[in-house]
């Protein structure tokens, strides 16, 4: 009986242990992208958080201005639909993290595009409110391509 015991509480320890990549899945690519606005009062900016598996809005908590790394976002994601749409901005152009100019202008200071990349630990932020004409075709695209879908996602 005690080894039939300890057959169970070992097959329960190795069992617990497997190596199972699906039991805590890490975005290892994650996005924080949208618009921000300059002139305004209480809620002053629409962003989106794509991960690898979901695309989530952001909450409607106030966020420090200027602090928009820090957005809090809802624990609800957006619909598959959704995340389908905003899907082809993980993949990023192999220039854009190694990017160190402005992609944009900032002209008004009406409403700014922001775009915050994380990728296996790099971060690279850009505000702007359009897109500088010396910017390579592949990255123009990105951005433009990031601009429609979040046009599409506010609709």
């Amino acid at each position: 009986m005690k080894n039939l015991i300890l057959i169970i509480i070992l097959s329960s320890i190795a069992l617990s242990c497997s190596n199972n990549d699906e039991q805590s899945p890490e975005s290892k690519k994650s996005i924080i992208f949208g618009e921000v606005y300059g002139n305004c009062a209480g809620d002053c900016r629409n962003l989106y958080l794509l991960t690898e598996q979901e695309l989530f809005k952001d909450s409607n908590n106030d966020t420090e201005f200027g602090n928009w790394e820090n957005t809090t976002f809802n624990n609800q994601p957006l619909s598959i639909i959704d995340f389908e749409l905003a899907n082809s901005l993980l993949e990023i152009p192999n220039g854009l993290l190694d990017y160190e100019d402005e992609i944009g202008n900032q002209i008004f200071a009406d409403f700014d595009y922001f775009i915050q990349l994380k990728v296996n630990g790099i971060s690279k932020t850009w505000l702007f409110d359009e897109i500088n004409e010396n910017v390579n075709s592949e990255i123009k695209q990105y951005v433009d391509n990031l601009i429609l879908i979040n046009n599409l996602l506010k609709d």
